[in-house]
């Protein structure tokens, strides 16, 4: 690409996002370092969606690493540098259908689960309170079909819209939009025979 070209591509990006682009652009050429960045800046997220799309910490931790692999593996076939994280996303949840698949799901309770990384809308106000919720939506999360799950996940946890979820996981906005009405309906009737 030239130098001018690169630098017309850069200046339609958000002031925030023109390192970012620049990383990753470093990390496609083969520089460690730069994908350590993205790894430390990403790491904590994934592990944390990955653990609620399975429903174990360690496995999640475990999942983030092979997510990691494979994103190392498939970075210099990315296409769009301004989209890594909804690139990364889609590798995180095909790794956890992928898990999910191979176990032939059974969904073990969090025991290390810690209480701050619940979305605030899914919160109470007591310690009793909290624990007790944590372990419903816990439970009521593990019944939802893992495509529902992804979706809600994607949308309060990484905070992703409608139209970013569509991208990371290779669907069509009007699907993620139904995906995420059914999982939240879902989710509350779950939620309340538990």
């Amino acid at each position: 690409m030239s130098l001018s070209v690169r630098a017309s591509a850069l200046s339609t990006l958000p002031v925030d996002k023109v390192w970012f682009v620049e990383v990753v652009e470093h990390a496609q050429s083969g520089d460690e370092s730069a994908f350590n960045i993205l790894f430390q800046y990403y790491n904590a997220q994934i592990c944390r969606y990955l653990a609620r799309m399975v429903g174990d910490d360690e496995e999640g931790r475990d999942l983030a690493q092979e997510t990691f692999l494979k994103a190392w593996r498939a970075l210099p076939q990315m296409s769009e540098r301004s989209q890594f994280d909804a690139w990364l996303y889609r590798i995180a949840t095909n790794t956890a259908f992928d898990h999910l698949r191979r176990r032939k799901f059974r969904w073990p309770l969090w025991k290390n689960h810690a209480r701050d990384e619940e979305p605030e809308c899914m919160s109470t106000a007591g310690p009793e309170e909290q624990i007790e919720e944590a372990e419903h939506i816990k439970l009521a999360l593990a019944q939802l079909s893992p495509q529902y799950r992804a979706c809600l996940l994607l949308q309060l946890v990484a905070g992703f819209t409608q139209r970013e979820i569509a991208v990371s996981l290779n669907l069509s906005e009007k699907s993620v939009s139904i995906y995420v009405k059914r999982g939240c309906e879902q989710f509350v009737l779950r939620s309340m025979s538990i």
